[in-house]
């Protein structure tokens, strides 16, 4: 247990006193440092005695007085030092069970770490806490943390995850409300197991400890072509989408009237299934479920929208073909119909349907080079085809299926290019200008 130090920022205290990266923190006064949390937190104090491990072994007991809050100056490889606290359920959807065989090793952890929820903001379960990690999360107020929640009565949620610790969720939500830690929740919507009148309870029994929890996302169930010997499990049709919508929009009526806030909201991924175009902004309040993609593509829609009117009439011939899931057409239909508007300008989309995961995914970050390849064929040879950069692995070239933008490109012939997912990239992309609006809004 040791924070592995990649960076000492330049003229810090901690380069000044020979830190390098490579080097090891073991502990501030005399504490452990498990994840970075405990480095922020005990890093404040204005006098610290610092264990350093060395690469050959050898431990330095540095001694530092500084300003309290002062920096010590250093990054580290990773958030959680210790290890990482994996998922002890076996949720009826879980779709790391529903993954192919032979995939990157990396793909199968189960992450149900509350340290990830309150940094990155991944969802968990509170099923793994234990009393230490309690304290610590209170002690440290982490807040807001993000939970999934899936439903609120107590056998169903044990059978639903499959763990019988899972039948606690209101008495644990209650216990963070208590400590002044907001939370915000998700259910993943299973037709048959926790929709209709089970869905309508777990949003009441949530919006009851409004304002502790602050919103709840309702996100379709994700089934891949890979779920033998798992429960059965139906997806999310048309008409059942379209009656998700319609009652998420009775409960932000009443909501909005009682709490001030629209607190549920229904993912992009249903209006998509229904049909419909997605709600304007005012009904995803700030946004406070765009962790779990909930107003992705109104948020793109808008920035689009406000870039228009700086849209050129016209451009120097210019083709370009966009890579696109079946999910992301929905999104990317309109806009490419208005840039075609552009004289000289023609944008084609190409639609991907993922094979490799198979059932009903739709998304373009499981897209896998392969079936990028097998949808591009030689059709594309020497033309300029866009790929989305949300098909990579973050900080890599390297898409889901470890194929690497260079074995793209040769195998396509393709004259491959990532571009960024905002409509500020998309258009810089396409057009090669700068834009006012930056990057996406978050």
């Amino acid at each position: 247990m040791a924070g592995r130090i990649s960076r000492v920022r330049e003229g810090s205290i901690a380069a000044e006193l020979g830190i390098v990266s490579g080097d090891r923190l073991i502990s501030i006064n005399s504490k452990p440092i498990y994840d970075i949390l405990d480095y922020q937190f005990h890093a404040q104090d204005d006098y610290l005695e610092v264990v350093i491990e060395k690469p050959n072994g050898e431990n330095w007991l540095l001694e530092i007085d500084k300003d309290y809050d002062e920096t010590l100056g250093l990054d580290f490889e990773e958030v959680v030092f210790d290890h990482l606290q994996p998922c002890r359920n076996r949720c009826v959807f879980c779709f790391v069970d529903q993954l192919p065989e032979q995939m990157r090793e990396t793909l199968y952890i189960k992450d149900d770490d509350y340290r990830h929820s309150f940094i990155n903001g991944n969802f968990i379960t509170l099923t793994n806490l234990r009393e230490k990690d309690w304290e610590k999360l209170i002690d440290l107020h982490l807040s807001p943390l993000y939970v999934s929640v899936h439903c609120t009565q107590k056998e169903l949620r044990k059978k639903v995850l499959q763990n019988h610790r899972a039948g606690n969720i209101r008495q644990d939500l209650q216990r963070l409300c208590d400590a002044g830690i907001q939370v915000h929740t998700q259910v993943v919507v299973c037709p048959g197991w926790n929709d209709g009148e089970v869905l309508q309870e777990t949003i009441e029994d949530l919006a009851s400890l409004h304002p502790g929890v602050l919103s709840v996302g309702l996100v379709p169930v994700g089934l891949s072509g890979h779920r033998a010997n798992l429960p059965h499990m139906m997806a999310v049709s048309a008409p059942l989408a379209e009656s998700i919508i319609a009652a998420t929009d009775l409960n932000q009526a009443r909501f909005r009237a009682r709490l001030g806030t629209g607190f549920v909201y229904a993912a992009d991924e249903f209006y998509i299934k229904a049909g419909r175009d997605f709600p304007p902004a005012d009904y995803y309040d700030d946004y406070c479920q765009i962790e779990n993609g909930i107003g992705l593509a109104r948020i793109f829609r808008d920035d689009f929208d406000a870039l228009e009117s700086a849209l050129p009439d016209q451009v120097l011939d210019s083709e370009a073909c966009l890579i696109s899931s079946q999910s992301g057409r929905a999104v990317l239909v309109p806009v490419i119909e208005r840039l075609n508007q552009i004289k000289g300008l023609s944008v084609q989309l190409i639609e991907v349907t993922n094979e490799h995961f198979g059932g009903g995914v739709t998304v373009a970050g499981l897209l896998t080079g392969q079936d990028i390849l097998n949808a591009l064929g030689v059709t594309y040879r020497g033309r300029r085809v866009m790929l989305p950069d949300v098909v990579l692995r973050d900080g890599y070239n390297v898409l889901l299926d470890d194929m690497g933008i260079d074995e793209l490109r040769s195998s396509s012939g393709a004259e491959i290019e990532v571009v960024s997912t905002s409509a500020a990239g998309l258009v810089k992309a396409l057009l090669g200008t700068a834009t006012d609006n930056g990057e996406q809004r978050r």
